[in-house]
């Protein structure tokens, strides 16, 4: 059974603790880095040979009435 993931106290999803397997990549890291910082919009992430090779994010800004 896996342990549950301690909650992350600056995000709403949890996160691994440290010791909870590998630790992340830097491509890794920079995917999740990705998601955090965009509040509407997508990422995409374009992986070779098990790699991530590419990521693209595309924001979308929502202007109030």
């Amino acid at each position: 059974m896996s342990p549950t993931p301690a909650p992350d106290p600056d995000h709403s999803t949890p996160v691994a603790r440290s010791g909870d397997g590998p630790p992340i990549s830097d491509a890794e890291r920079a995917v999740l880095d990705a998601v955090r910082e965009l509040a509407y919009g997508q990422v995409e992430v374009v992986v070779h040979s098990s790699r991530i090779v590419q990521i693209t994010r595309s924001q979308k800004l929502r202007l109030g009435d």
